[in-house]
Formats: structure tokens, sequence, C-alpha cells
């Protein structure tokens, strides 16, 4: 018995090393990516909207089939390690590119990889904490470390050590993503096919169910119109920082650090107070807190009040990280759940790219401020949906697990 618990706790750190590794590489690389662009290439803002909507697209249509193809063979651990180790090698050929249609081009094929990646982890690790009894938003802790270590790290590099942006940004972003490849050998493979429940589907993925499924719909299009959101004007606000209000480069580390660092804290205990507070409510609170953050940042010009509006950026990332993974678990059968988690990406993807594209526009025509004036019309389109949603009952009112 104790040599199985050990074994479970050894399986536990690699979960949050690979965590750790993972999003620190990340955290070098895409709050500085935009800035990279501009700075290093030459790049206009509707260029990098261009460049980023382009990969984006490419990456929607390709992300169903990684979760087909990691529902149907159960090799989700072997399709991590190679998107890995692909990415990684990817990585390094976008930096040796500088012309416009050579960065489409590989930043294309990044996205077509890397929008794999992060799913077929969170299937792992979503799985594994369910058969230990574990705390997956204890769990996530770990990435929100590596997201402050990586994002403040490069600034540090760039600001006090004067490393050029490329360096700073690409090497370290490399290097971790092949040592994330490594620690993904040792962690344990998906279970799901031997813990299924009596009375789930035995027959083979139908992905027809989540096109049905009105609970999996709902949420996509509340995803949509906040997480893809979300994601799109924070790759613009470090040019909103450094080149319209001023601020050096290690104001977006600092950025990253004050919305992460109380993440540390809050997932230790935001699956219970979810619970408590009941998940459409928090769902709710979510969304408000969202829309006070974006009107500071409508109107402020000054950095540190800028910075400290992001403080309360963990009150929606609980349910955007962990709320939904769960929300889909309950309302997607097992054998749908890593398709599910690709089409949420998928989804996530799509507004990214489409919400990149318009920003960069927006960027160039009307500055940096109307991003965020923009995006509050549409956190209250998504509060607007969200109020009358009964999907949310099942978690609630503690029923019995059904789908939708």
């Amino acid at each position: 018995m104790k040599i199985t618990q050990k074994i479970k706790n050894t399986d536990y750190v690699k979960f949050a090393a690979i965590y750790f590794l993972f999003v620190s590489g990340f955290g070098f690389f895409f709050p500085y990516f935009n800035v990279y662009l501009e700075q290093n290439l030459g790049f206009s803002g509707s260029e990098i909207g261009m460049v980023i909507s382009v990969s984006l697209l490419t990456s929607v249509a390709i992300s169903p089939l990684w979760g087909t193809l990691a529902d149907r063979t159960g090799k989700y651990k072997l399709i991590l390690k190679g998107l890995l180790i692909a990415y990684a090698c990817l990585a390094w050929l976008l930096y040796q590119s500088t012309a416009f249609f050579l960065v489409v081009i590989v930043t294309t094929v990044m996205e077509a990889v890397g929008i794999g990646m992060s799913p077929m982890l969170d299937v792992l690790a979503v799985d594994y904490c369910e058969r230990t009894g574990k705390d997956f938003g204890r769990l996530r802790i770990a990435a929100s470390i590596g997201w402050i270590f990586g994002s403040y790290t490069a600034g540090f590099l760039i600001t006090t050590l004067m490393m050029d942006i490329g360096r700073a940004v690409f090497w370290p972003f490399i290097a971790l993503l092949a040592t994330s490849a490594l620690i993904a050998f040792f962690i344990p493979e998906n279970k799901n096919k031997e813990t299924k429940k009596e009375d789930e589907p035995t027959e083979k993925p139908d992905v027809g169910l989540l096109v049905k499924n009105k609970a999996f719909l709902f949420l996509m299009l509340f995803n949509f119109l906040t997480l893809s959101l979300i994601d799109s004007v924070v790759a613009f606000s470090g040019n909103h920082l450094v080149l319209t209000l001023g601020a050096n480069p290690s104001a977006i580390g600092w950025m990253n650090v004050v919305a992460v660092t109380p993440e540390l804290v809050f997932f230790l205990f935001a699956t219970r107070i979810m619970q408590r507070v009941g998940y459409k409510k928090f769902y709710m609170i979510a969304v408000v807190t969202l829309i006070l953050r974006f009107v500071i940042y409508a109107v402020t010009t000054n950095v540190t009040l800028f910075l400290a509006a992001g403080i309360v950026g963990p009150v929606m990332m609980a349910p955007g990280v962990i709320g939904n993974f769960l929300y889909i678990k309950k309302h997607v059968p097992a054998n749908l759940t890593g398709t599910a988690f690709m089409i949420n990406v998928a989804i996530l993807t799509l507004g990214r790219a489409l919400f990149s594209l318009i920003f960069g526009v927006i960027y160039d025509v009307f500055g940096s401020f109307m991003l965020f004036k923009f995006s509050i019309v549409f956190f209250i389109i998504a509060l607007l949906i969200l109020i009358p949603t009964k999907h949310f009952d099942i978690f609630d009112k503690k029923e019995e697990v059904t789908q939708s």
C-alpha cells in the first residue's frame, strides 16, 4: 500500500513538473511574441494580426483530428510526446525566419501541432486526478508558477541583462519544451477505459453527439465570447504597455506576475469556492470582475494602475481552467472527453484568430485603448447569455450526471 501511494505521489510530481516547464516556456514566448514581431521584424499591427489569425484559423481545422485520434487509439501520452518534440523543432525554425511569408507558414504549422498539446496533457492530468482523488485545481498551480517564472524572467533578461528579445524569448522556450517532452515519457497513461462506468457507452466515439449536446454548445459560445477574446487582447497588451504607455519591456513580465501570482493561493481553494458559491453564480462573478478590469484598461494611462487591475484575473481563470474541465466531464460521455477538450480548444482558437485579425486593424487605425473598449461589449453579451442558463444545475442542484 505504501509503495503504491509513493508511486502515485511521484506521478503527481511528474505532472506538476511538466505543467511548470511547459507553461514556463509559453510564459517566455507568448507575452513577448507580438512585441518581437513589431520591434525586431518590423511588422505592423495588421501584419501581426494576419500572422496570428492565419495560423490559428488553419489549426482550427486540425484540432478535432487530434482529439478523435486520441480517443480512438487511447494513445494520449504518445501523441503528447510527439507534439512536444515537433513543436520545439518548429520553434527553432521560427526563430530563424524573418520574412513575413515564412513567419506565417511556420507559425501556421506550429499552431496545427501545438493546438493538441495542452488538451492532451489536461486529459491525462484530469484522468489521473479523478483516479487518485487529487485536486486538479491544485495541480494547475504549477502551471501558474511556470507562467510567472517564464514571463518575469524573459522581462528580466531583456531589460536588466539587455539580452536581445529574440534570444531571451526563443532559447528558453525551446529548451523548456524539450525538457517537457522528456518528462512526458514518464507520466502515467490515461486509464479512462479501465474505469468507465457501467452506464456509459462502450461503442466508438460519435462526434455527432457533441453537436447535439446543448450544454456543451453553450460552453463553447461562452468561451468564444470570453476566453478567446481575453487571449487575443492580452497578446496586444505588451504592445500597449511598451509602445502606447511608454513602459519598458519588464512591465510585460510584471503584468503577468500581478495577474497570475494570486492564482497560487486562489487555485488551492478554487474548486471548493465554486462548489460553495455555486458554479453559475461564480461564473457570473468572474465575468463581472472581467468587465471591471477591462474598464480600467480602457481608460487609464497609468502603468501602475494598469498592472494592478490584473490582480482580479484569477477569478476568471478559475472557471476557464478548472470549471470548464469539470463541466465537460459532467456533460460529455467519457469516450468523447478528448474530442470535447480538443473542440473546446478549436473554438478558443477560432475566436483568437478572428479577434486577432480584427484587433490588428483596430490597433493600427484606432490605437490600443480601443481594443479594451471593444472587448467589454462581448463580455457584457457573455454575461447576458449566462444569467438565464440552466446548464449549471447539474452542479448547483447536486443532480445525477446526465447527457444534455
